[in-house]
This record gives structure tokens, sequence and C-alpha cells, in this order.
């Protein structure tokens, strides 16, 4: 189990450094420089919480990649939302699955999950592609706490 967990944080560390922060760090700053460097754009899409319907969904269409969350929650933890997403997106996890379920409930809550099936096609992301997220999310998270100046509490905070 050591040496797994071991190979994923080293895969995520390499990904997260890869990532050049905008200085000063500001998300949507961040998110359109990894659009332009993936040639396409990112769309942030803040959306009412609904009971049972996950914080952040990410959606690859072939216009756009939309990252949908909550606005309906702390600025911190929108944060750790968003850099979630974009971990998904950094992982390479956009051809991944995403459950229609949950792109109906928190998107279309109007719309059937039989035809948001159809329209995306894919079902569910991988608890192995859920945690390489998460954790990119984090060590952005603290590499820009770090670079944040007067940042000791969010630092203390995160454990950095």
């Amino acid at each position: 189990m050591l040496g797994r967990k071991s190979a994923l944080w080293h895969r995520c560390e390499r990904i997260a450094s890869a990532v050049r922060l905008p200085d000063p760090f500001e998300v949507t700053t961040l998110f359109g420089e990894v659009a332009a460097m993936r040639g396409r754009p990112i769309e942030l899409v803040a959306l009412e919480a609904r009971p049972g319907a996950p914080c952040g969904v990410l959606a690859a269409t072939d216009r756009a990649d939309y990252v949908f969350y909550t606005r309906d929650t702390s600025p911190l933890h929108q944060l750790h939302i968003l850099l979630h997403e974009l971990g998904h997106l950094l992982c390479g996890h956009v051809e991944g699955e995403v459950r229609a379920e949950t792109i109906a409930a928190v998107v279309t809550p109007t719309l059937s999950v039989d035809l948001v099936r159809r329209v995306l096609g894919r079902t569910t992301y991988a608890q192995e592609q859920e945690k390489e997220a998460e954790l990119v999310a984090s060590l952005l998270m603290r590499r820009a706490a770090s670079a944040v100046p007067g940042s000791d509490r969010l630092r203390h905070v995160l454990g950095s």
C-alpha cells in the first residue's frame, strides 16, 4: 500500500509542480492559463447547491470544458472545488466518465437523466481518478497558499 500511495503522490506532485501559478494567485487567471495551454476554453459556471448533488462537476464538450461548482459555500471551499476539477483536467481525466445522473442533478435538473446520458455518453469516474484529482488540488492549493503574502493562517490550516 505504501508503494502505491508513493507512486500516486509522485505522479500528482509532477503534475501539480508543472503548473505555473499566476502571480498574484487568482483561480480564474489560472483556469485561463490552463485553457490557453490546452487550446480550448474552460468555462466556470457557479450554480445553486442542490440536495444530494456534488459540489463540482467537470463536463467536456466538443466546444469547451465546463466546470460547474456550487456558489453556496465558503470561498476556501469554492477554491478547493475548482482546483479539484482542474486536477481532473490536468490529469487528463476529460476522456473519463461522469455519471449522467450527476450532471443532470447539478446542471440541468429539469432535463431527464436519459437525455443527459445520451448527450454526454459517459457514466462514472474511477476512484483512482478522484484520488488523483483531489491530491493535485491539494498540492496546488498548498503552493498557492505559500505564494500569497500574509497567508500564514491559510498555510496553518492547510498544514504547510
